[in-house]
């Protein structure tokens, strides 16, 4: 993101250069470093981990605090910056049918309040749940059974990670270093950026198909700890560092 500020470009090439070693979370990082800084250096990609915590409360205990019936639990969780494009999260949701199928959980980053205004005028008031700031992101993955992420760009995109570890998958667009998070019909479904028609189409399908979700859930969490791990990353850097430190 710094990087496509023309302002902070020689910093932080400079920084690239003068490193012994640098690292991307993804190969579309790894690309888009190149192409805009121009920087022609190694990088090695060594992409994201997670590692869930045990959940503090029960599901039970949870669903309960949100309100929630037999509703299909709709998961966004992002820094809601501009390019998380949640204004095309909204418009989606809006677009599902029957609306009493789903409830939308935002976990926001920073304060929802701008956004506040199109739950109202698309009529989402009763569909959507905001819970700023969260750090216990555990207890409500632990119930979460689609996430849904609009974004126009993204090297890697942790909240989709974060899911997968629970057995959640996603409805995504297919941008930046997402395709090598999920598999498109494996771990998640992945339309164009920007197209909310297909987005909401694939999210339809998915709050609708109960066994198709948990399908792609159980891949979605295999692939997490089979690629994702702190076990399986950890030992990357590791190997880094003892390799600058010969």
């Amino acid at each position: 993101m710094l990087g496509h500020d023309a302002s902070y470009a020689p910093a932080i090439k400079h920084a690239l250069t003068s490193s012994d070693a640098v690292t991307a979370v993804s190969e579309s990082l790894k690309r888009e470093t190149q192409r805009v800084l121009d920087f022609d250096g190694p990088i090695e990609v060594i992409h994201n981990f997670f590692a869930p915590r045990p959940p503090s409360r029960s599901p039970e205990v949870v669903r309960r605090e949100l309100g929630l019936g037999d509703e299909v639990l709709v998961v966004h969780s992002s820094n809601l910056r501009r390019g998380k494009r949640v204004d095309l999260l909204l418009e989606t949701v809006a677009r599902v049918r029957p609306r009493e199928a789903f409830k939308l959980l935002i976990l926001a980053g920073e304060a929802f309040a701008p956004f506040a205004g199109d739950v109202r005028r698309l009529g989402l008031a009763d569909r959507v749940i905001v819970r700023e700031k969260v750090h216990a992101i555990e207890d409500y993955l632990q119930i979460a059974d689609v996430g849904l992420y609009t974004s126009d760009a993204e090297s890697f995109c942790l909240s989709i990670l974060e899911a997968m570890c629970f057995g959640c998958p996603s409805v995504s667009t297919r941008v930046g270093g997402i395709p090598e998070v999920v598999e498109d019909n494996e771990t998640a479904l992945l339309v164009p950026a920007g197209d909310v028609a297909a987005l909401a189409k694939a999210l339809e399908t998915l709050i609708h198909d109960e066994p198709r979700r948990r399908a792609l859930g159980r891949a979605a969490q295999a692939r997490a700890r089979e690629r994702f791990s702190a076990e399986v990353i950890v030992p990357r850097y590791e190997a880094l560092y003892r390799r600058l430190c010969r």
